[in-house]
């Protein structure tokens, strides 16, 4: 299939998805394929995000309604987590690096926000409504802003199709 998101897992290992919903763990120093694993759940695979806290953990999410929640050990995944999700199609999935909260963005042109603190629970935490177009990058900020408006929060940033760009200072 077609490669369509890829994420580095850990130092030398990337994993790729795709859109025979397969995703595949690489090697890139080696070139070589450490393992292969299918998610039918997601369709056309369209983001990853991974964490190394109590890990590794892959998240990956696509065309369809749902959200999977992986475990990586000793070379092969483990499904923790299957979330359902209203409307199909998410088109960008993002971890904040400040606390456990998984973001994601669909192709309904809302932001989902889940708690990560505890993975196989995966539990919704916020619905955000503001664009009017799919919902496809997401971006946030390492530390607490010193200027501006979000001065001493830390923010979320997610574009759309619709032109516009969105800041957020939830659960900072």
């Amino acid at each position: 299939g077609t490669l369509m998101a890829s994420k580095i897992l850990r130092e030398n290992e990337v994993i790729t998805g795709y859109e025979n919903s397969e995703i595949i763990l690489w090697n890139w120093r080696k070139n070589e394929v450490l393992t292969t694993f299918p998610v039918p759940e997601c369709g056309t695979i369209m983001s990853i995000a991974t964490s190394l806290n109590n890990g590794p953990f892959v998240i990956v999410a696509g065309a369809e309604n749902k959200i999977v929640v992986l475990k990586y050990d000793e070379n092969h995944f483990t499904v923790i987590k299957e979330h359902e999700i209203t409307n199909a199609g998410i088109g960008v999935l993002g971890l904040r690096p400040d606390v456990p909260i998984l973001t994601c963005g669909g192709w309904d042109h809302r932001i989902r926000l889940f708690s990560f603190k505890y993975p196989e629970k995966l539990k919704p935490l916020a619905v955000l409504d503001f664009h009017s177009e799919a919902v496809e990058s997401m971006a946030f900020s390492k530390r607490p802003l010193r200027t501006g408006i979000c001065r001493g929060k830390t923010c979320t940033a997610a574009g759309s199709k619709d032109g516009k760009i969105s800041i957020w200072t939830l659960y900072s």
